[in-house]
């Protein structure tokens, strides 16, 4: 009995690691927070005039004014973590972290962009901007998701599924919602868009299926 008493405070001491971890306020290290703001201007001066609305901007608007907001970490979901997961498991625990951060680029009050800085050669810099519809996304998870209610979304993508999640911590261990543009609007009234969190169980049953095939088509 007392084997199985240490076994499970094992157990739940990880559980509540893996939790107090994803919790923590999206803060990136100082250098990660300077690369953004150095590159932000450079990458936006790079757009042609022509293509402003593929990367969620208009004609008209002043570039100049735009500014960063909160970053989300990216985090991966493996193949292999997506084999090993049974419901109830939680989705902590089958998340990566990723040396990449999106930046959320913000103008008028609306997300337009995302700005994405990663390490490479041992030094943090801005390495693209774009994202147009994820960006729209994102703005819309953190209006539902408030920082200021203490909630903290985190990012999370398949990449053989080319599909990007969001799980809320705060909320439960085991809810894992999928990101998508194609998604309808809230209705009028009915509060704001991603209110409803999906199970983690349900959607992972949905992945596998895509992720195996992809894996079948890169051999």
């Amino acid at each position: 009995m007392k084997k199985r008493s240490l076994v499970f405070a094992w157990i739940m001491a990880a559980v509540f690691c893996c939790a107090a971890c994803l919790t923590a306020a999206p803060n990136p290290p100082a250098d990660v927070l300077k690369a953004a703001e150095e590159g932000l201007q450079p990458y936006l001066n790079k757009i042609p005039v022509n293509e402003l609305e593929q990367y969620g901007f208009a004609q008209g608007d002043t570039l100049l004014a735009a500014t960063l907001g909160a970053p989300f970490q990216l985090h991966t979901i493996t193949p292999a973590a997506l084999e090993k997961y049974s419901a109830g498991t939680p989705v902590g625990t089958i998340l990566t972290p990723t040396s990449l951060w999106y930046f959320p680029v913000v103008l008028g009050g609306q997300t337009r962009a995302v700005l994405v800085v990663d390490q490479l050669d041992g030094k943090w810099q801005a390495v693209s901007l774009g994202y147009a519809p994820l960006a729209k996304e994102l703005g819309a998870i953190r209006a539902q998701w408030k920082a200021a209610q203490g909630y903290n979304p985190v990012l999370a993508v398949v990449f053989q599924a080319r599909q990007y999640l969001f799980t809320v911590p705060e909320k439960d261990a085991n809810n894992l919602t999928p990101i998508t543009s194609a998604r309808q609007p809230a209705a009028k009234g009915s509060g704001s868009d991603y209110a409803v969190l999906a199970q983690a169980a349900d959607v992972i049953a949905k992945l596998k299926p895509a992720v195996q095939s992809a894996l079948k088509e890169s051999k």
